[in-house]
């Protein structure tokens, strides 16, 4: 059975406020949830593996009954919106026990994998911030990836970028919506390439 390997992030099913922030193409939460579905499912087969890289909802209420709906086995690297991160304190604990039951297969601050033979570091967010203020870096410091000069592949700055440096944004910000399958991800990092788009 072949198993095609996804990666996404940064959904925010539920999540109003998101539409006017990243400038979605929307006219309400419910058209933005469905149509997330819809493509997520368009291109993620039942069998196939989906890397996502956090921030699924800021709603602990509405991650099992979307996870539910979406194709493919699921793994998380906690986003900072994500209940079970641990810059949710007290609710973390509750937070796992959701994403568990949501059916996602791993749960994790970051994972490892080897891409066109390059060694890729998962995470949530990025090495750098385009201009971060102050607090922010600072309230984030301890969370973020240090950068070893390893390709990383991440979420969290939305519409910011797809690439830079030696970063990819697998949010859906950046990708029309859909996830990104690891074809399109060894065809930007691999050694003999230079379409980093």
């Amino acid at each position: 059975m072949s198993r095609n390997i996804f990666f996404s992030a940064d959904h925010h099913f539920g999540h109003n406020n998101i539409i006017k922030y990243c400038n979605r193409p929307f006219a309400s939460t419910e058209e933005m949830n469905e149509e997330l579905v819809k493509r997520w499912n368009s291109v993620v087969g039942i069998n196939d593996i989906v890397h996502y890289l956090g921030d699924f909802s800021l709603s602990k209420n509405l991650v099992e009954p979307f996870a539910a709906r979406l194709n493919g086995e699921k793994h998380l690297v906690m986003g900072n919106h994500d209940t079970c991160h641990p810059t949710n304190k007290k609710k973390a604990e509750i937070g796992l026990e959701i994403y568990k039951r949501a059916g996602f297969k791993t749960i994790q601050l970051e994972a490892h994998m080897d891409i066109a033979g390059q060694s890729v570091l998962l995470h949530h967010m990025p090495y750098v911030e385009e201009e971060p203020k102050l607090e922010y870096k600072i309230r984030f410091h301890k969370y973020r990836p240090i950068d070893n000069g390893g390709w990383l592949l991440h979420g969290h700055v939305h519409e910011k970028w797809k690439t830079k440096d030696h970063m990819v944004n697998v949010g859906v910000d950046v990708w029309d919506f859909y996830p990104v399958s690891i074809t399109q991800i060894e065809h930007m990092i691999s050694p003999a390439s230079n379409n980093l788009t």
